[in-house]
């Protein structure tokens, strides 16, 4: 017999190293998309596989594999255990559990058409009901949105997915918080954080643990900022140490990085910039030749606070640190903290540290940010903004300080964007005084009247 006549998992190529660690395969099996790794998978195999070579391997048509790669078909439990097999899917990741007895058609089948390339006739709409009530159930009981809350309710130690969904459901909060209010995420973050200190009750496991007490200090750290946002700065500090905490459990020094960032904006916010230099070079010592984004970060952030104190020195060396760390950077792949920091917050950071500097090139830096910023890029867009209205009411340019920040004040109140509120209130404290006569008189009673009346809703 021609070993071509036999088709087994063996038969179909392995997905490339790290297929299965992507966040897009990872939120598929989240969702349970079938289809969509079918089609991950095929076109992830070097060569790419076509539908024909796929379908011969399945035992099914062409037409059948188009509506499972489009959603649009269901199957049964025995084929969708031996399908998982064919594309070399890890038990650890697979929502089917169930067992079950293989099907000979989908794996193991004799396929004497595969030297012809011609697919067996579609089988159509097949499903044995049984088996589709039996996925279903299945699906009740080991689905991924019911993995923390079973961990929970039978006090188990959580799983390889469990810890993967809560450090994935961590991610999810910083990136929305680069969109929504501060108000609408405290609570569900709050809640966030009571689920993973009960799992962490459970967990025994030191790598498990390690996990997830950075993704409670993340939590923490996170929650801190929300409550900076709210102006509740007591809360702010309770949870940075708290967050401080779990990293030193965790041995996670990106993570006491972060921290100590988002502290550097609660001296900022106290008047006492050389106290915030001081942090972030602390900071700093925990990222050294490492956890590229989170140094770029720190640095940049060092820039702005010693541009505060007009220590032009440590200003622009950091600052340039800051420019030759991102070279290494990969935002969205290092930490659940670091999405949010692309290039146009880099860029962002820079503008503020130069018009602090009032160097000659901050407007044009400015400008150019702009017109990279995407329109769902709010806070950034109100806080670059809020800095030229600041860096305009310095060199007593009263009209266009003016007329930006009636530009940012309905982005920042909007948005709930606390620094570019802080630069606001800034520009109130900079502009040209004038016994409150004047244009400048005006714009500061103005702007001082919004942000009141801002903090009062």
């Amino acid at each position: 017999m021609d070993e071509r006549d036999v088709v087994g998992p063996d038969a179909a190529p392995q997905p490339p190293a790290g297929f299965w660690d992507r966040a897009d395969v990872r939120a598929a099996i989240s969702r349970q998309d079938f289809g969509w790794l079918l089609r991950a998978y095929r076109t992830s195999v070097n060569p790419p596989m076509p539908q024909l070579t796929l379908c011969t391997l399945m035992d099914i048509g062409q037409s059948h594999l188009s509506r499972l790669e489009s959603g649009k078909k269901g199957t049964s439990l025995a084929r969708m255990q031996a399908w998982l097999d064919l594309i070399h899917m890890p038990e650890r990741l697979r929502w089917v559990r169930a067992p079950y007895v293989r099907e000979a058609s989908p794996a193991t089948t004799n396929r004497r058409n595969l030297t012809t390339h011609e697919p067996p006739p579609d089988r159509g709409d097949d499903v044995d009901r049984r088996d589709a009530l039996k996925l279903a159930g299945a699906a009740l009981v080991s689905g991924p949105w019911n993995r923390i809350s079973d961990a929970l309710d039978h006090h188990r130690a959580p799983d390889e997915m469990t810890i993967q969904l809560i450090e994935d459901k961590t991610t999810g909060f910083f990136r929305q918080e680069e969109t929504t209010t501060a108000r609408t995420m405290h609570a569900s973050l709050l809640e966030h954080g009571k689920v993973i200190a009960r799992l962490l009750a459970n967990t025994h496991r030191e790598n498990d643990r390690r996990r997830l007490l950075s993704a409670a200090g993340e939590t923490e750290a996170l929650t801190g900022w929300l409550a900076y946002d709210l102006d509740r700065f007591t809360e702010a500090q309770d949870r940075y140490r708290s967050a401080l905490k779990f990293a030193d459990e965790a041995g996670d020094g990106p993570l006491t990085a972060c921290v100590l960032n988002y502290v550097s904006y609660l001296f900022a916010s106290q008047d006492a910039p050389d106290k915030a230099v001081q942090i972030l070079a602390d900071a700093g010592q925990f990222v050294r030749g490492s956890a590229a984004t989170t140094q770029t970060w720190v640095a940049a952030r060092q820039a702005e606070e010693a541009a505060k104190i007009g220590d032009r020195i440590t200003a622009e060396r950091a600052i340039e640190r800051a420019v030759t760390a991102f070279d290494y950077a990969r935002p969205h792949h290092e930490r659940s903290w670091t999405a949010f920091f692309g290039a146009n917050r880099l860029g962002s950071l820079t503008v503020s540290t130069y018009g602090r500097l009032s160097h000659p090139q901050t407007d044009a830096l400015a400008q150019s940010l702009l017109r990279e910023i995407s329109p769902t890029e709010t806070k950034v867009r109100a806080l670059v903004v809020a800095d030229l209205a600041l860096s305009a009411a310095r060199g007593s340019d009263v009209d266009r300080a003016d007329e930006l920040a009636t530009a940012a004040l309905p982005l920042a109140i909007r948005h709930e964007a606390s620094l570019a509120l802080d630069r606001l209130w800034e520009l109130t404290e900079t502009l040209p005084q004038s016994n409150g006569k004047g244009s400048a008189g005006a714009l500061r009673q103005r702007v001082t009247n919004e942000l009141l009346a801002a903090n009062q809703s």
